[in-house]
């Protein structure tokens, strides 16, 4: 197959309905015009935008891959600013197991969402939390959050204010890795470690802990993302090869929220990627 022929691919991006700035339909027309064909939609804890995104996918022609993100509990790591996320593709919606999975981490949000603005207004600052469900959703995240703080003068730029809100403390529920494998397996999905760089941890403990994870279900793991660097796409394909894993790719576009990230910004192609992008 020839350069002219690749199909391109993004496998990661985040919208309104959770702690992005432009509607699914929006991302859509987006793909459209940078000519990513295909994409997936997968916002933090919640499937509510997906229809939205299939229903202009379609008419635009963009193929549009249902999808989700979530952060599973990384206490078993041990101490240290760790974070687990799980992609989930290929699932249906409205099968038991993922309304099972996203209301978990709907109370678990609101729950830490309340409390952070509950601390933000102890600390001083006119941030509360029905005005930010009024402005974002009940989804909404640090990055939301951020963008206030730095609307209201408060910070210069988003990663000094993410630290702020990280420096409050506020911990929200997770679920054990091993229970959301279950829970997007059984919606017929396909699970998929995000960004393992965010894990902090080394080559040899990712390796480690994907070959358990794969006894538990992992299907892949995110091979390219915009914190990796060439080293570390060269030892996650690798591992992804020998552990017998998908490998999958997606700048994780916020719009606004995250401005150095641009969508398909990572010039992705079907020949980067071995993943399904139709349904199995």
């Amino acid at each position: 197959m020839d350069g002219l022929s690749l199909r391109k691919v993004d496998l990661h991006c985040h919208s309104t309905f959770s702690d992005g700035t432009f509607t699914p339909s929006q991302i859509v027309e987006l793909a459209r015009e940078r000519g990513i064909s295909h994409i997936s939609l997968t916002d933090h804890d919640t499937v509510s935008g997906i229809e939205e995104a299939i229903k202009r996918g379609r008419e635009l022609g963009v193929n549009v891959i249902p999808g989700i993100e979530v952060t599973a509990d990384t206490s078993f790591l041990g101490e240290g600013r760790r974070e687990l996320h799980i992609l989930g593709y290929h699932f249906n919606p409205d099968s038991p197991s993922m309304r099972e999975l996203t209301e978990f981490f709907r109370k678990s949000r609101i729950e830490r969402n309340r409390e952070l603005c509950f601390r933000l207004e102890e600390e001083g600052y006119p941030v509360n939390y029905d005005s930010m469900v009024d402005r974002f959703g009940e989804n909404f995240g640090k990055p939301n959050l951020a963008r206030v703080l730095i609307e209201l003068g408060y910070f210069s730029d988003r990663e000094r204010a993410i630290d702020f809100l990280s420096s409050l403390g506020v911990k929200r529920r997770k679920m054990d890795y091993g229970e959301v494998l279950d829970l997007i397996t059984e919606s017929r999905g396909i699970p998929v470690v995000a960004h393992p760089v965010t894990l902090r941890i080394s080559h040899s403990e990712l390796y480690c802990f994907l070959k358990r994870a794969k006894e538990r279900g992992l299907r892949g793991i995110e091979v390219y993302h915009y914190r990796h660097k060439a080293s570390d796409v060269k030892v996650f394909r690798e591992m992804a090869e020998d552990l017998k894993l998908l490998f999958t790719g997606g700048s994780d576009f916020h719009g606004k929220n995250k401005p150095c990230v641009e969508f398909g910004m990572l010039n992705l192609t079907e020949q980067d990627v071995s993943f399904p992008l139709n349904k199995e």
